[in-house]
């Protein structure tokens, strides 16, 4: 095995050690497992030659599973679901899925042009579609940095873009009205009692990217930037089982 191979396993095998039950963000779904590494001559087979450090990092460390945001996703399976870029951008064609970022966005992995090898978020819905990585293997490490350092992801996308914000400050505003009281006021043991009555699974949220992989209906996790503020409104009175559990992308269930 490779030192890349054994340095990561081993910190995949800390990081479950310190967290038995799940709470660091996207471990209930990756659960620190890595999937086998693969013979990637069949996702060649149909997408074309694999930048060299992600062809390395699949046929000696792992090929999907644990990894940034709610996992690695399985790469033979996304060899399947190549996403075309939005109009007008020409720095690549056709990009590979590699990991649900939350709220239907996505961090994928460029195949040619001059974005080809890097790792750009793909958040077209809220007009976020960028270079985030200079690579899948610096993409892949700087998530144990982070992890090491207990420090949190990058927020994807600015506070207040998904619609969960938008979602949360109607049903506040709501309550706010039924008070009689002026909006952006609510505070205390209302705002407490106001977010306390919202039950477990009493929001889903939609995707809001990437038709291709998730169906209208589909609920989808939070991206980092909602997590984040599911996190402090906690420290309001906020369930944190308050949002539905969300399905993985179409290709990965």
């Amino acid at each position: 095995m490779s030192e890349l191979a054994d340095t990561v396993r081993e910190a995949l095998a800390a990081f479950a050690a310190a967290d038995p039950g799940l709470k660091r963000f996207g471990a209930a779904q990756h659960r620190y497992v890595l999937a086998p590494p693969i013979d990637v001559a069949p996702v060649e087979d149909a997408l074309g030659r694999l930048p060299e450090d992600l062809r390395v990092f699949a046929r000696e460390v792992g090929s999907g599973g644990a990894g940034p945001s709610y996992g690695w996703l399985p790469l033979a399976r996304a060899a399947a679901a190549v996403i075309a870029p939005p109009a007008k951008l020409t720095a690549w064609t056709r990009a590979l899925p590699i990991a649900h970022l939350g709220c239907g966005y996505l961090a994928v992995l460029p195949l040619d042009g001059s974005a080809r090898g890097e790792i750009w978020i793909d958040a077209r819905a809220v007009d976020v579609v960028a270079p985030i990585a200079g690579s899948f293997t610096a993409f892949y490490l700087d998530w144990i940095d982070r992890l090491a350092r207990a420090a949190w992801p990058p927020d994807p996308v600015r506070p207040g873009a998904c619609a969960l914000a938008s979602a949360l400050s109607g049903y506040l505003g709501m309550v706010e009205r039924q008070l009689g009281i002026e909006r952006g006021s609510l505070a205390g043991v209302p705002l407490r009692e106001a977010l306390g009555a919202l039950g477990p699974g009493a929001i889903r949220i939609a995707a809001e990217s990437a038709p291709e992989l998730f169906a209208p209906e589909d609920p989808v996790d939070p991206c980092i930037t909602c997590a984040r503020m599911l996190d402090a409104l906690a420290t309001e009175g906020l369930r944190r089982d308050v949002i539905a559990a969300g399905v993985p992308p179409r290709f990965a269930r």
